[in-house]
């Protein structure tokens, strides 16, 4: 993988996570989010086998709001930096950065997602239940890292079940695509210093979708 394909791996990643973080915002404030936007995501969590980052997402077109907001962070165009989506987004890295090291707990979340996997034809008709076993694998594995993600939103939705499930099965999916971000090379540097390349990346990526 030659340094522009890199960029472009790297870029689709980000624009996954940023894209969970987005929709754990919206969920935490307004208690709803687009129904295919959360599935695609959460979708990935079962895709193992993958030639590119893009295929792991369905495709760029489903990382449309990622990739914008991902361009509007680099770029630091006017409200581009969204507060709680951004704290979201540091931390999932982090998480992911802690997770990537720990075989463990690896382990552990890969056999529950392919048992939850098995059942995957039933989910199809009940995301809430599939969010429900995700979120579940969340709470049992990522969440018990010291660094936990404090989501701030509506009393009201964050009490919710189905909404709370909702959040974490996204987490999870963002995590993963943290996950994934430093497997084909993301790191915290190459964030600050190479920040221009990622922006022509994720430009070249939105003209695609």
């Amino acid at each position: 993988m030659n340094a522009d394909e890199a960029a472009r791996a790297q870029a689709v990643a980000l624009a996954a996570v940023l894209e969970c973080a987005v929709l754990v915002d919206q969920l935490a404030r307004t208690g709803s989010a687009p129904a295919e936007e959360m599935r695609t995501l959460t979708d990935s969590l079962f895709r193992v086998e993958w030639g590119s980052v893009d295929e792991v997402f369905g495709g760029l077109g489903n990382l449309a709001r990622g990739l914008q907001q991902l361009e509007a962070l680099l770029a630091r165009a006017p409200g581009g930096e969204q507060r709680n989506v951004l704290r979201y987004a540091m931390s999932l890295l982090q998480l992911g950065k802690q997770l990537g090291r720990d075989r463990e707990r690896l382990a552990i979340i890969r056999s529950r997602l392919q048992h939850t996997g098995l059942k995957s034809e039933h989910f199809a008709t009940s995301y809430d239940e599939l969010a429900a076993s995700l979120a579940s694998i969340y709470q049992d594995t990522v969440s018990t890292y010291r660094l936990r993600i404090r989501v701030a939103g509506s009393a009201q939705h964050l009490q919710d079940e189905r909404v709370a499930a909702r959040i974490r099965a996204l987490l999870l999916a963002g995590v993963r695509a943290a996950v994934l971000w430093r497997f084909v090379g993301g790191t915290r540097p190459g964030l600050l210093f190479g920040r221009g390349t990622l922006l022509a990346a994720c430009r070249a990526l939105r003209r695609q979708t």
